[in-house]
């Protein structure tokens, strides 16, 4: 559960899922538009192999009646005996009327036999009534017996070309089978009779090749007349009859094109010999069918290897992406258990992880340096704390002693000793007796007071004290010894070699979290202190005093201090964090 919730915070884990999911959305939808394109390619494929379907079968179909053309009938046509039986001429030598008459039907029998696949019957019809029919058939009798000639001349149009009829005769008196057929007729114009040869092709032959060459094909196939005649073939729907027919007319001789409604596809070919056209419809959904499965496949088949290769690269990416930031990660693990020497390859990365591995080093550098700058403030502050404890005298064997020596100052009547022995002893035991580290300032000011009495016997009262402190920063903690040395500095500095001075000290805030103390005397000016150096004596001296509050405060104290020919300027600003009943410190 935790790995779980760690991989949900992870930046390598969102890069890479968010990378996997661009990368199969931009997949699936580059993989539709494909799709799209390459079923309407397989389906143009399809229109285009439709076409060509349509009218190899009608170039077959076209040889085939060509074939009936140029044997059969042309076999009939230019026969001698049947002109003589056709002209009433004598019989060609070595026949008789009844032979030349067995003869014509023993020929038609002949070739109605030859292509017994194709033809059904062959007819010779006289203008006279009489009539010539193969042995296979036989006339249905009780007819007008010029009927069938009549007949067959008024479709034919008194051609002496070939001519293909697709209109069946009326079936009660031409043959008893009753079967439907195509024929192809002939006129032949002669003296004193005219006559009519009739093949009939059989419309099983149609159909048989036109289901030999749609196997394997879910388009139906059909032939039509010149005048859009159904003559063989599947039948379509009903509602579908009238717009076939009306888009076969319009497409012309070969072509494809598609209903009205879009239902179906619609390829037509024309047969030249004689005007019939093959159709062949299929709906669209058909038309690509196999290839549309196969294309789905496929482009199934591509998106699993795609989702393979997407994973592969959105990891790869999210690697390079996240790998300084890995990195980065590693190396403050190492910081925070306190390896400051690792580093970071700034070359390695893009510009602003370079900035960034910069920036990083600089802020290893730097925390390095304030660790160490504190390890030494601490060992300063320790060192010092330790020299406080060796110079650090009993409090009261130094009061008893002082207690002595005024004792016997004041048996001898020495006032002057008297009167030093008592301001030293109140001034030891505020700055010794006094465990705080810190103290208000008016307690700080008072320890002045004492200082200034006892340098005072020294100068035989001629150093001048002023004091102008604002009320409300009287309470404020400062450090213990704070304005001492600045006031010991003043007089052995300014006061060396003069008899009589003023040493001024003010207080005011200085905003809400600073209180400012300035030191100011009328002293001579001193060099050192000029050329900004301090200097070193034993005790309390400026530099000590200085050190001092930086350890206590940092950065927020600040100290300024100026020489002129008036006399010496110092000033302290100090945080004011603390006041006195307070426990909060700065």
């Amino acid at each position: 559960m935790n790995t779980i919730h760690r991989l949900g915070r992870s930046l390598t884990a969102w890069i890479f899922l968010v990378t996997w999911v661009l990368m199969m959305s931009c997949l699936v939808i580059l993989g539709s538009f494909v799709m799209r394109k390459l079923r309407a390619i397989a389906e143009e494929v399809g229109r285009r192999s439709l076409v060509t379907f349509v009218v190899q079968t009608a170039d077959y179909l076209n040889e085939q009646f060509l074939s009936v053309e140029r044997t059969a009938l042309r076999t009939l046509v230019s026969d001698p005996v049947i002109q003589c039986e056709i002209d009433f001429q004598s019989p060609p030598k070595g026949y008789t009327p009844f032979t030349m008459y067995t003869y014509v039907n023993r020929l038609l029998t002949q070739v109605q036999r030859n292509h017994d696949e194709l033809i059904d019957t062959v007819m010779l019809l006289l203008d006279n009534g009489m009539e010539f029919v193969d042995a296979s058939h036989q006339l249905a009798p009780y007819r007008p017996i010029d009927q069938p000639y009549e007949w067959f001349v008024q479709h034919t149009f008194y051609n002496t070309t070939p001519v293909w009829i697709s209109e069946q005769p009326p079936a009660d008196w031409l043959f008893d089978d009753h079967r439907p057929r195509f024929f192809v007729s002939q006129w032949l114009e002669s003296t004193p009779s005219d006559a009519i040869v009739v093949i009939g092709i059989k419309p099983e032959y149609v159909r048989t090749v036109m289901e030999s060459v749609s196997t394997g094909r879910d388009a139906d196939l059909a032939v039509l007349d010149e005048d859009g005649r159904w003559l063989t073939g599947l039948a379509p729907p009903a509602p579908l009859s009238a717009p076939l027919k009306a888009v076969v007319t319009r497409v012309g001789a070969d072509g494809i094109v598609s209903t009205p409604s879009g239902s179906l596809v619609v390829a037509v070919a024309s047969i030249p010999l004689n005007g019939w056209k093959i159709i062949s419809w299929i709906t669209p959904d058909k038309l690509a069918g196999g290839a549309t499965y196969n294309l789905r496949g496929w482009m199934f088949a591509a998106f699993g290897w795609g989702s393979v290769a997407s994973l592969f690269v959105a990891f790869l990416f999210s690697w390079m992406i996240t790998r300084p930031m890995r990195r980065l990660t590693e190396a403050m693990s190492l910081v925070e258990r306190g390896d400051f020497s690792v580093r970071l390859d700034a070359r390695l990365g893009w510009y602003e992880f370079r900035v960034l591995a910069q920036g990083f080093d600089r802020l290893v550098d730097e925390v390095h340096r304030l660790l160490e700058q504190t390890k030494l403030q601490e060992e300063e502050k320790r060192q010092l704390e330790f020299a406080a404890l060796q110079a650090q005298i009993n409090p009261h064997f130094l009061y008893n002693t002082l207690d002595s020596i005024y004792w016997m100052a004041y048996a001898r009547g020495e006032r002057d000793i008297e009167q030093l022995v008592y301001a030293l002893g109140r001034f030891l035991r505020l700055s010794l007796s006094d465990p705080r580290e810190f103290l208000t300032l008016r307690e700080e000011l008072e320890h002045v007071q004492r200082y200034v009495e006892i340098q005072n016997i020294r100068f035989q009262g001629r150093i001048r004290v002023e004091l102008d402190a604002d009320p409300e920063v009287l309470e404020v903690l400062v450090p213990k010894l704070t304005l001492q040395p600045l006031v010991e500095n003043s007089i052995i500095h300014g006061f060396a070699d003069r008899s009589e001075g003023r040493i001024a000290i003010r207080a005011r805030r200085a905003g809400e979290s600073y209180v400012e103390i300035e030191v100011e005397d009328d002293g001579r000016p001193n060099r050192a202190m000029v050329s900004g150096s301090h200097t070193e004596r034993s005790g309390m001296g400026l530099k000590n005093l200085v050190r001092r509050l930086e350890l206590y405060f940092g950065p927020a104290f600040t100290f300024d201090i100026q020489t002129t020919n008036s006399g010496t300027w110092v000033r302290l600003r100090l945080p004011c964090g603390r006041t006195n009943g307070s426990s909060s410190s700065d």
